[in-house]
Order: C-alpha cells, then structure tokens, then sequence
C-alpha cells in the first residue's frame, strides 16, 4: 500500500517520509518488525515505543510514526497521538472490514464473555454468520483462533474483521475491555448495539480511579447507536442518563 493511502486519514505535524512509499505492513513492536514496514512508536501503560525506533530501523523499517521526531536517521511522520494514529492507519490499511460487519460490542466488569458468546449462538440459531472476539478465543464462524488479549490491538483486530469478511459473516460480537477503550483500540468502529452489563471495583492498577474507569467504559457509547443497559446496575443507570 502507498504511504499516501495512511497519511489521508491522519492529522499529520510534520512528515519526511517520500509520500509514494510501498509500505509492506505495520508494526508496533520492534521485534516483529520487517524490511519496508512502517513502524508505530506508540507510548504505552508499561513502556513507551520511542525507546525502540532504533531497533525498528535495524530490522528495515522503512518509515516511522511517531509523536516525538526520532533520534536515528529515519523517515517519519510526527503525530500528536500516535496511538490513535495507529487505530486509523490499520482500519485503512485492511480497507476498513468491520464496515462489511454488523458490530456488537459488550462492556462492564464481570459477564461479557457469556453475553457476547449467548449472542453468538442466537445468530447462528437465526441463520447468521457470526464471528466473536474474546477473552477465551475468537471464533470466525465455526473455528476458533487462540486470544491474546480480551479486547486485540489495532493491527490485529482489524486482521481478525478481514477473515470476518471473507468467511462469509455478516456480524461481529465482541468484548470490549476497559484497557482496549482508553487505548483507542477501538476507534473508528462503529457499533449498531452496545451493551452495558455492571461495573464493580476491578482494573484500578491501571485506571488508578472507579471515575477513570468508568470513564473508559462509557466511553464505548460514543461510538454506539443503539444502547443495552443493566438498569439494575447504580452505573448502568448512571450511563443511560449521561449518554442518552
């Protein structure tokens, strides 16, 4: 794909990077990185990939996305957000699947996998092909694909929706984890439901506070059209009233 294909949906700073560039793929981890792939320097809960632009160039990156310009000679494409720029980059550079995909997602602390696996099984039992992406497996119709995380990152979700598509399904369910939303791994997806199960105390090492998690939940329902919500839940009631 021609460079000039990602950088059509970014918000782009500054770019030395020869637009009309063939990018082979995309990484965000040095140690996968191959000749001629555009590496994204994303800055994370536990590390931060600018540290690992160098090791990129030593395995042929050919160009890298960045939000702080690189300390070794390499083309680059300076961002505000490198993160978010990876979730847009790797919706176009799959030609966006999960447009050909009527997408579910589940949010909330505890009942997401049985939810999203029930609704699964009653597509399939109305005629549907479905996939389902989880925290046990992701399933493509039929066959299952182990699970790396609940909820993958950019390049690999938007993989997943491509087998999706030419699997023959016409819907996509899955989990949407609190990490996954204030990661933006899920931007640029839009969901025809969104459903809200509960929220109780969990995950708080990485938000720090019930608010910045609550926060990340509700944050799904911003790309939503039609809501689910447990009114039985305080905070599926507190939803309802601050989206609605």
């Amino acid at each position: 794909m021609k460079l000039k294909r990602l950088l059509s949906v970014l918000d782009v700073c500054e770019c030395t990077a020869d637009p009309e560039l063939d990018i082979r793929d995309i990484s965000f981890d040095s140690r996968t990185t191959q000749p001629g792939d555009l590496f994204a320097a994303v800055c994370g809960y536990e590390s931060d990939g600018h540290r690992f632009i160098g090791a990129a160039v030593e395995r042929g990156a050919a160009v890298v996305l960045c939000q702080r310009k690189p300390e070794v000679e390499i083309p680059y494409i300076l961002v505000a957000d490198s993160r978010l720029a990876l979730s847009r980059i790797c919706c176009e550079f799959f030609d966006n699947p999960s447009r050909e995909l009527t997408m579910i997602g589940v949010t909330g602390t505890n009942g997401k996998t049985t939810v999203t696996t029930l609704i699964k099984q009653t597509l399939e039992q109305a005629g549907c092909k479905a996939g389902l992406i989880g925290t046990i497996h992701t399933e493509i119709d039929a066959m299952d694909v182990p699970a790396k995380y609940t909820t993958p990152e950019p390049w690999d979700l938007n993989a997943l929706f491509s087998r999706m598509v030419l699997a023959g399904c016409t819907f996509a369910v899955m989990e949407a984890s609190s990490q996954a939303l204030d990661q933006l791994r899920l931007w640029g997806l839009t969901f025809e439901v969104g459903v809200f199960t509960n929220l109780t105390q969990d995950h708080l090492d990485y938000h720090k506070t019930f608010e910045n998690y609550f926060a990340a939940k509700k944050s799904l329902f911003s790309q939503v059209k039609h809501m689910v919500v447990n009114l039985d839940d305080s905070y599926g009631r507190r939803l309802l009233d601050e989206v609605h």
